[in-house]
């Protein structure tokens, strides 16, 4: 299962740096995803969080989970 991970490379690009949300969803397409989530902050001024999956509840919390563990490894 781990052959087709590809790594999560953090980069310090500044603090108020924003990678452009339609280059990431494009740059996800066609990648074969079991599971998948997405999430992500409205601009509003409660900051509305937005979230999709095609995992189901439990599905989507484990991905976070190891999602959130890549990223304490760093």
């Amino acid at each position: 299962m781990t052959d087709n991970v590809v790594k999560l490379e953090l980069v310090e690009v500044g603090e108020d740096y924003r990678f452009e949300p339609d280059v990431l969803l494009e740059a996800a397409k066609g990648q074969g995803f079991t599971n998948l989530v997405i999430i992500g902050e409205m601009p509003d001024d409660d900051a509305t969080l937005w979230v999709s999956s095609m995992a189901n509840a439990g599905q989507a919390l484990i991905l976070m989970e190891r999602a959130k563990l890549k990223v304490i490894e760093r």
